[in-house]
């Protein structure tokens, strides 16, 4: 929970949106984490033997492993992969995935997790891919995936989730991340860098929760961020990059909706003004166009696809440097 807020940044009425941006320090000690794995929960349904992008590079199971190898590699955690379709299958490591097959159920995964947090296992991070929708109806589908979201956030373990292709289910991704973790989006064999990193983000980074349940990310100085229309703490003159921070946790409650796009890019150009330096204006202003003209782009060339809200999540974090 909150420990203590030390400043708040109060930005000018503009329409409806958020007009503080505040500022915490986090005293929450660091979890040891030495002891703990990594549980990443892989989609083997028959799908996944598809390409999963128009190139025909690979199978979205041979991209699915190129990433986790990354991942591995480069997070050094003890890890368990558990693949499922029908039903959830033993654990195991990277050279024993099991071959694509079968169909999406979710609701299998539920028992089989509990089962493992009550047990010996420690997790610091579970990490969900899937590349389809499920084929149990979608209503017992999206409650069991958000069950096991809710298992995992609360034996303190960060979800993580990775939609492949523009097939996979963005909305039950975007479910098991709930407002404590990262949902990603894999498509070409080239992002596997940087998307490994986001994984490794997801996995490593702490949180303090908000009086309102909202789970926040603690940054690198134990500062967290949060915007809202209270002032709270002493309140302090922005400089770039608190309004940067402001910005772009603005836009992120706006990411999927194009229709605010125009509004937001007003917000920005309002909201520079606060800064005395006019190459900073100026600056900010040319970032804000780009970002959003990504994500207009990313929303363009997804438009209707099951994948849409995992897709615009990625280009936001990519964009805003790391966001979640």
């Amino acid at each position: 929970m909150i420990d203590s807020v030390t400043k708040s940044v109060l930005f000018p009425v503009f329409g409806t949106f958020p007009t503080v941006l505040t500022i915490g320090s986090s005293n929450q000690p660091k979890k040891d984490t030495t002891d703990m794995k990594v549980l990443f929960i892989l989609d083997a349904t028959g799908s996944m033997g598809e390409f999963p992008n128009e190139l025909g590079e690979c199978s979205k199971m041979i991209l699915a492993k190129d990433l986790l190898q990354d991942v591995i590699k480069l997070g050094s955690y003890p890890y368990d992969i558990m693949t499922f379709n029908t039903k959830p299958h033993s654990l195991c490591n990277i050279d024993h995935i099991t071959s694509p097959s079968g169909s999406t159920h979710f609701t299998p995964l539920v028992p089989e997790l509990a089962y493992y947090f009550r047990s010996a296992f420690k997790y610091r991070s579970v990490v969900f891919l899937s590349d389809g929708q499920p084929t149990e109806p979608y209503d017992i589908a999206m409650t069991a995936i958000k069950q096991i979201g809710n298992i995992t956030r609360e034996a303190g373990a960060n979800p993580v989730s990775v939609a492949i292709g523009n097939d996979a289910d963005g909305a039950a991704c975007d479910l098991f991340a709930g407002n404590r973790g990262y949902n990603c989006f894999i498509k070409y064999r080239k992002d596997i860098p940087q998307i490994a990193v986001d994984i490794l983000n997801g996995i490593k980074c702490n949180y303090e929760m908000l009086p309102n349940g909202t789970y926040i990310p603690v940054e690198a100085d134990n500062k967290y961020y949060y915007v809202g229309k209270e002032i709270v703490g002493e309140s302090v003159k922005p400089d770039r990059q608190l309004v940067e921070k402001y910005l772009n946790l603005v836009i992120k409650q706006y990411d999927s909706d194009v229709s605010q796009y125009k509004l937001l890019m007003s917000l920005v150009e309002h909201s520079v003004k606060l800064l005395d330096n006019e190459a900073d204006q100026k600056q900010l202003v040319e970032k804000y166009t780009t970002m959003l003209t990504a994500m207009k782009r990313v929303i363009i060339d997804n438009d209707r696809t099951p994948g849409l809200i995992s897709a615009v999540a990625q280009c936001y974090r990519q964009s805003s440097g790391g966001q979640v």
